[in-house]
């Protein structure tokens, strides 16, 4: 009897094992970066250069399409410009981005860029602040 208890046993460890499934997580679907700045509550100002850098996490990953600035709730973000380049798309590989950055934006701590590559997914930066040290109400906004 401990014979056959045995066989059955491993006969069930035997199925069980060969029954799993790989459950092996996809890559996440982005463009192929991971903005390195700016970073979180990193604070720029309007009128001024700047420099957006990442790195290259996909090796597939060729060119930046456009980089958008939004603003807003991060659930619902608002385009407040549709692509901040300048002469079309630039290579994943130069890992940053010189801008100036508009003088007429409205000072907000909630910016983030969304780069879009070359396979159509896009990358989001952290919250970061822009400044317009020299915004009224009549001459500033956002959108």
């Amino acid at each position: 009897m401990k014979f056959y208890t045995a066989i059955l046993y491993f006969s069930c460890l035997i199925a069980s094992v060969l029954g799993q499934t790989s459950t092996t997580t996809p890559a996440p679907l982005n463009a192929g970066v991971a903005i390195t700045n700016p970073v979180l509550n990193a604070t720029a100002y309007a009128g001024s250069n700047y420099t957006i850098s990442w790195t290259i996490l996909d090796p597939n990953a060729t060119t930046i399409e456009t980089i958008s600035l939004m603003d807003g709730n991060a659930a619902a973000l608002t385009l407040v410009i549709h692509n901040i380049l300048t002469n079309g798309s630039i290579p994943v590989s130069d890992l940053h981005y010189n801008w100036t950055i508009p003088a007429n934006l409205t000072s907000r701590q909630d910016y983030a860029l969304a780069m879009r590559g070359n396979n159509s997914y896009v990358t989001y930066s952290s919250f970061f602040s822009i400044i317009n040290n020299n915004a009224t109400s009549n001459n500033a906004t956002s959108k």
